[in-house]
């Protein structure tokens, strides 16, 4: 009896963990954005506002600076408007897909550490993660969906299914470009030759896929394939209370050479993360070693960055304590440090530049763990 009792109890802990996050979305529902950003006076209710006007044909989302299949899913939301109410409507398209990343981060812990109640106490951990609540029900911004497709390509990856690892990289590709944050582990498994040139395929292939609805409601193709290419002119700040040395520099440096120097600092922490899993064991934890490296560097290097763009190095963090626990402090620190620049746009107080200390410390704790801990291991071992 005690022995069951003690292999229920992970699943006690999830249930506990989803009804107490729960109970935070719905007490963060009512939030109608933060005002220093403006994100839905500016953006959602102007997008609910033409999908009202125009109905089904409204899925062509030319009126939206984000990709269609965001439209797709605000459509539904129109669905349940009249009974919710708009804000509460636009924050419910996020709840499956923060389900679905709690799910991931659980299978890729029960994948990489072989131990299914210790996946079941990462989603536990992960749904309730500050940071994606935050983000999905009183941010009301959508970066759960993107995070969540990356969180099942390093899944793929693990499970050595390349063609939906392709897939699911694919499908945050067509909802987000910041899916680039995990392309070093794409590359890598390319050079690993786990992932064939034909593979690579599918990743366009499931963008253009995506976009056949909004071309069928009459939008050009030339629009479809270079929305990323404008939405370059939709902001202009170095840094967006993101938790990096831009925040810092932004008033310092010129916009556009900070844009070069930081576009040049992102090309070369890519080539550092591939360069250096060519020389580690190829196996499933150094796979979700450098992806979450990978989610954690670029947002750290890359100018444009906005407090948000950390989601998935807070969520993979998670699943990498759990398999190697000394990297907890890494967790916490990168959490910590998201949070309190996600903070920053419902309070009067400047914690944006607070956060940049914690992230950085985090950070710095994953590049040595791949960079110099995994070499002694590695020597250890041999």
């Amino acid at each position: 009896m005690k022995d069951r009792a003690k292999s229920l109890s992970p699943i006690v802990i999830l249930t506990m963990m989803a009804a107490t996050a729960a109970v935070a979305a719905v007490a963060m529902l009512p939030i109608e954005g933060p005002q220093k950003s403006g994100d839905f006076n500016l953006f959602l209710f102007r997008w609910m506002n033409s999908i009202r006007q125009h109905g089904l044909a409204s899925i062509s989302g030319e009126f939206s600076e984000y990709t269609p299949p965001y439209i797709y899913l605000l459509n539904l939301a129109a669905q349940i408007e009249p009974w919710v109410g708009t804000v509460t409507a636009i924050k419910l398209v996020n709840l499956p897909f923060v389900a679905l990343c709690a799910w991931g981060i659980g299978a890729l812990v029960r994948e990489v550490g072989g131990d299914q109640n210790r996946g079941m106490l990462a989603a536990a951990v992960a749904i309730i993660c500050p940071s994606l609540l935050v983000n999905a029900f009183a941010h009301g911004q959508c970066d759960s969906i993107f995070a969540s497709f990356l969180i099942w390509f390093v899944y793929f990856a693990v499970r050595q299914r390349p063609a939906l690892a392709s897939v699911m990289f694919g499908l945050a590709l067509s909802f987000k470009l910041q899916a680039v944050f995990v392309s070093p582990l794409l590359l890598t498994l390319v050079l690993w030759r786990r992932v064939k040139l034909w593979h690579l395929v599918l990743i366009p292939a499931t963008y253009i896929l995506m976009m056949v609805p909004a071309a069928l409601a009459g939008r050009p193709w030339t629009e479809l394939l270079t929305i990323y290419f404008r939405q370059r002119d939709v902001m202009h700040d170095l840094s967006l209370n993101a938790p990096n040395p831009w925040w810092l520099l932004r008033d310092v440096v010129d916009y556009r050479v900070g844009l070069i120097f930081g576009l040049a600092a992102g090309m070369a922490a890519i080539g550092m993360l591939v360069w250096r899993s060519m020389r580690v064991e190829r196996n499933a934890l150094t796979i979700l070693l450098i992806a979450t490296a990978s989610a954690a560097l670029l947002p750290w290097v890359l100018p444009k960055m906005t407090a948000r763009y950390f989601i998935v190095a807070d969520l993979l963090t998670i699943a990498l304590a759990f398999v190697r626990p000394r990297l907890w402090p890494s967790a916490v620190l990168i959490q910590l440090g998201s949070l309190l620049a996600i903070v920053a746009y419902f309070t009067p107080w400047n914690t944006a530049a607070a956060a940049i200390w914690p992230t950085t410390m985090g950070l710095g704790i994953l590049v040595y763990e791949l960079f110099v801990r995994e070499r002694r291991d590695a020597n250890a071992a041999g």
